[in-house]
């Protein structure tokens, strides 16, 4: 059950703590995230629904030492490469010992983004595992 509105409609869910949907073109494979309405390599319109892989690998990420419209600093982000081949931008849980490792295995999770007026943004990140 999430408590509050998602960052975006349909670009996850919240069963089993958290799956990020995306679409794979039918004609080639090619996945997309976020979903896209065509397959930008070879123009397909037949795309169906793929839930992602909950694990990945972290390929890079830094720490924000500067306040951003959303996020107090500090915090991390970083990129996730998940087994279907996506590499995705995400916010990381944050650690006070910074304790990323760039290949460690990764997993994604729904959470609090941040507050809107009266609203509660959530989104995913991803945590070490």
């Amino acid at each position: 059950m999430m408590d509050g509105i998602p960052v975006r409609e349909n670009l996850f869910d919240t069963i089993d703590g958290g799956r990020l949907l995306a679409n794979r073109c039918g004609a080639c494979g090619r996945i997309y995230f976020p979903k896209a309405p065509f397959c930008f390599d070879c123009l397909g319109k037949n795309m169906e629904e793929v839930i992602l892989s909950r694990r990945g690998r972290l390929y890079a990420y830094t720490i924000g030492r500067m306040a951003s419209t959303h996020f107090k600093p500090p915090y991390a982000v970083g990129l996730i490469d998940l087994p279907e081949g996506v590499r995705i931008f995400a916010p990381l849980m944050w650690a006070e010992d910074e304790s990323y490792k760039i290949g460690m295995e990764m997993e994604v999770f729904i959470d609090k983004l941040w507050k809107d007026d009266d609203k509660q943004v959530m989104g995913y990140k991803f945590k070490p595992v």
